[in-house]
């Protein structure tokens, strides 16, 4: 009779999506290219800012994206060559109005273009410009353009 030899293999894999940043930690960020027009875009539906973040740099703008008010200030604090903030009104954690007051504080010159499906009756304050949604790609990039200019190469 022949003995059978078995033999057994143990894997370990991490589990998925274990990986994650710790929530609190930074989020990272690229300045781009020296010179760049940098757009800060922040919106919580990420269909949606993929999709203005795609046309805004098919026009060749620099993107940073951020989920929140929250995320967009604590990419401001490390990228001080923003040209403009696109940013949804209604988000959670915090409002884009809010996010924007704050921003001002350190960049009272700092630019907005406020981006809302709502009838919008609040002061957005200075450097505030709103688009209403729902607009074509290219109403969003004329409103760019016509705050800041084209981009910078």
């Amino acid at each position: 009779s022949l003995d059978e030899a078995v033999t057994t293999a143990m894997l370990r894999f991490p589990k998925f999506g274990s990986t994650k940043p710790e929530p609190d930690a930074p989020p990272t960020v690229d300045a781009g290219p020296p010179g760049a027009t940098v757009v800060l875009l922040v919106d919580d539906e990420p269909a949606v800012r993929n999709l203005f973040a795609l046309a805004l740099r098919r026009e060749g703008y620099h993107v940073v994206e951020a989920n929140d008010g929250v995320e967009a200030l604590a990419i401001a604090e490390r990228l001080p060559n923003i040209d403009l903030v696109v940013t949804d009104i209604v988000m959670p954690k915090m409002k884009g109005p809010e996010m924007a007051a704050r921003l001002r504080e350190r960049r009272p010159e700092l630019q907005f273009v406020f981006v809302s499906g709502y009838v919008v009756s609040d002061d957005l304050g200075p450097n505030a410009h709103m688009l209403a949604k729902p607009f074509m790609r290219q109403d969003l990039i004329r409103k760019v353009f016509d705050v800041i200019g084209p981009p910078k190469s």
